[in-house]
């Protein structure tokens, strides 16, 4: 940990102004990214809760609507949808309440996951800073601000930006506190982890991904004594920030772990990966295999840099143990049977800003070589220029793909093109339909056209139902309609999907790298024959 004063003040306002200039860099996109599939339920829910908020703030019943019935039908509407912990969605409320206004309805709702993002691209930056220097800390923050995936997840309101801060800060805020014995940090990560906990099941994992760092690191009776106290700090915040938790705390958190538990009977969401459709279950190479390919070589490069040069002495290294601890936990879940793979990358995102951590560590080692054998009056000069060698790459990927970030692949499998030919997922989560591509389809369908769509046809009906698609077309589950958009989520695939996918040519198409993301078909009279009339 650097003992510097001015060092620490530049770790400190380095990872702030790196948070913002985030923030900046990615708000004008926040619109034109499509509104990915979990969106409409989370948003129709933050309405109800905004309706709560102002008829509580009103008073005169008051009492009334803070009974559990009530709580309990505000916050737990429609639970198939939305079974996670509410908070996530009391943050969007607020974004909206307060800049709503001025930037739009649904803008005003994503803005809380990119303010995440830019806490979580300080934190990163901070941590790495506080660690290694400042060279680290720079590039431990650029790494996570880089990452297509990552990125592509800050624009979209729903619960895993949030979490991955939460996660990072939960478990930084405890190691800090073991390593250095202060209590602010004990009560940072107390808050981590009751935000995460209060907004997703995932956060329950937290304390078993900490234990082997604990049994390392933490093994004296004032870790101890803290790692209880962040426990149960951890609780008292969740307790209070979730709503369902108020007149029922126990059953409420029992109830989000069965849920949770559960997912393979209620939600048994499919995975296409090497070229098959998977079920529930994938093979355990997936986690490490989507990892590897969807994280910028660069980065990539520097993260195994900085994890092997760590390796000797680790027993005396607890950031750099607490970065291997966490990806394996991360690793073994997602690879142990009955683990949930699906939707790419996105239910393992609290790992990688362990990767990026690791990734600074890397960048800071070469800005030591490069001190040590670069002359002073140019050693400045040579860092900038390694720091575009390893960052220019990703930022030009980054921007490159947008607004199609969750389509990302990198080098090492040959970008989005070379993922289809390996038969990977081109995408999954509905957000590559983009407000571009419902006005072109606006501009294309005749008045009155019947739309169908596949997968989730009643996305387009509440596309529809909210200003964002021609109000005339008709949407319809029932086929053959006069027209057809086919997203490429291979996993839910019919095989007269294929033939479509792999037989027509669209009338219009959303792309990467000249592979169809979704496509917008005309149908015709002799296509009937191939079609099922079931909606699965």
């Amino acid at each position: 940990m650097i003992e510097d004063t001015g060092a620490k003040r530049f770790v400190l306002w380095s990872g702030l102004a790196l948070g913002v200039l985030a923030f900046a860099w990615l708000f004008p996109g926040l619109s034109e990214v499509g509104l990915a599939w979990d969106e409409p339920y989370y948003f129709d829910s933050v309405r109800r809760i905004q309706e709560w908020f102002g008829q509580v703030l009103e008073g005169p019943n008051r009492g009334e609507l803070l009974t559990q019935e009530s709580v309990r039908e505000t916050f737990n509407w429609r639970r198939y949808y939305n079974p996670h912990p509410p908070f996530y969605k009391l943050t969007m409320a607020a974004s909206e309440a307060v800049f709503g206004r001025w930037t739009g309805e649904f803008v005003g709702y994503r803005l809380s996951p990119l303010a995440a993002f830019a806490l979580l691209v300080a934190c990163v930056t901070w941590v790495a800073g506080l660690t290694w220097g400042r060279v680290a800390g720079l590039g431990a923050g650029l790494s996570i601000m880089l990452m297509p995936r990552i990125v592509g997840h800050a624009h979209i309101g729903a619960t895993d930006t949030l979490t991955s801060l939460a996660w990072f800060v939960a478990c930084a805020g405890l190691m800090l506190y073991v390593t250095e014995d202060r209590g602010k940090f004990l009560a940072l990560g107390a808050l981590g982890l009751g935000v995460a906990l209060a907004t997703k099941f995932t956060g329950f994992l937290i304390p078993v991904a900490m234990l082997m760092w604990l049994v390392a690191y933490g093994r004296s009776r004032r870790a101890i004594a803290g790692t209880i106290l962040w426990g149960l700090g951890g609780l008292v915040v969740a307790w209070a920030l979730n709503p369902l938790m108020w007149h029922g705390p126990i059953t409420e958190t029992l109830r989000v772990v069965q849920d949770s538990l559960a997912r393979d009977e209620v939600i048994p969401i499919s995975t296409f990966y090497l070229g098959h459709q998977w079920g529930y279950e994938v093979p355990g190479h997936h986690v490490v295999v989507m990892t590897l390919i969807t994280i910028p070589l660069s980065i990539l490069v520097l993260s195994f840099w900085g994890g092997l040069a760590s390796l000797r002495d680790w027993e005396d290294r607890p950031v750099e143990g607490l970065c291997y601890t966490q990806i394996l936990f991360f690793v073994a879940l997602l690879a142990a049977p009955g683990s949930p793979n699906h939707d790419g990358v996105r239910l393992w995102l609290p790992m990688f800003p362990f990767v990026a951590l690791l990734a600074g560590h890397g960048f800071g080692r070469v800005g030591d070589l490069i001190r040590r054998r670069v002359p002073r009056e140019r050693a400045l000069l040579a860092t900038l220029a390694a720091g575009a060698l390893f960052f220019i790459p990703p930022y030009v990927q980054t921007v490159r793909v947008s607004p199609l970030y969750l389509s990302y692949y990198n080098e090492l499998i040959g970008g989005a093109r070379g993922a289809a030919r390996a038969g990977m997922e081109a995408t999954y989560w509905l957000e590559v339909v983009s407000p571009a591509f419902l006005e072109r389809i606006g501009e294309e369908l005749p008045d009155g056209a019947r739309l169908s769509a596949w997968p989730n046809v009643s996305h387009y009906q509440w596309l529809q139902v909210h200003g964002m698609l021609r109000d005339d077309i008709v949407v319809t589950s029932q086929m053959p309609a006069d027209y057809f958009v086919l997203v490429a989520r291979k996993a839910v695939f019919q095989p007269y999907h294929w033939r479509i996918y792999e037989n027509v040519r669209p009338e219009l198409a959303v792309e990467l790298d000249g592979v169809e993301l979704a496509g917008l078909y005309a149908w015709q009279a002799d296509d009937t024959a191939e079609i099922d009339p079931e909606d699965p």
